[in-house]
């Protein structure tokens, strides 16, 4: 089924994890990053399912589905060229007063930015576009399917509930390290990004070459 290169794309997109980790150095740390991270779980759950069932129900009709290998090369195609424009055009990072705003987040700033930040999100819905039709296509049952959708959300999250679950087992002593995470994100920010589009893009457009040359 290959979800886990775009499981990994997710995984490596910097800025939900630089406001994941932001969110622990607000007034009320725990019950704002915690409404932060399930929020953004639930929004990048809710719309790969949307476009699994989406694409599962366009591969049960009669019509040839020659046009889904062809949306994969499109796909690919764009991913690749957003990942070339944005290393082109990267620069040195720095702090967005939006951002530094958020050190007095609150829980509705972290359920609004937990959705922007997931089904909201550009490069986290071309990922979850990816992942639900190569698992929506696939043919399998059920409990396959959902197997598939939960690998693809929990390697997803884990870099976003990571610093919140390195908090909660260490406790404030471990902030100074997140906080030099956190900085060192923000300046790579978009090369990060950039290079971990031009790959995902890459895989998707070689993959549907593939499919419609084999």
């Amino acid at each position: 089924m290959g979800i886990l290169p775009f499981a990994v794309g997710v995984f490596a997109s910097p800025l939900p994890v630089v406001i994941a980790i932001v969110m622990l150095f607000t007034p009320h740390a725990r019950p704002t990053s915690v409404t932060y991270v399930v929020t953004w779980v639930t929004g990048l759950t809710a719309v790969t399912i949307l476009f699994i069932l989406m694409a599962g129900a366009l591969e049960q009709q009669d019509e040839p589905r020659g046009w889904l290998t062809w949306l994969r090369v499109i796909l690919g195609v764009l991913v690749l060229v957003m990942g070339v424009r944005m290393w082109l055009g990267r620069t040195v990072d720095h702090t967005p007063p939006w951002l530094t705003s958020l050190m007095n987040a609150g829980s509705r700033e972290a359920l609004r930015y937990g959705i922007l930040m997931s089904a909201a999100n550009p490069k986290e819905l071309l990922m979850a576009l990816a992942a639900g039709l190569a698992i929506g296509t696939s043919g399998l049952g059920f409990a396959p399917s959902a197997g598939a959708l939960v690998v693809f959300v929990a390697v997803g999250a884990a870099s976003v509930a990571g610093p919140l679950i390195v908090f909660l087992l260490g406790g404030d002593k471990t902030l100074a390290r997140l906080e030099r995470a956190r900085e060192w994100l923000q300046t790579n920010n978009t090369s990060v990004a950039a290079v971990v589009m031009i790959v995902i893009g890459l895989l998707l457009l070689i993959g549907g070459i593939l499919k419609l040359i084999g």
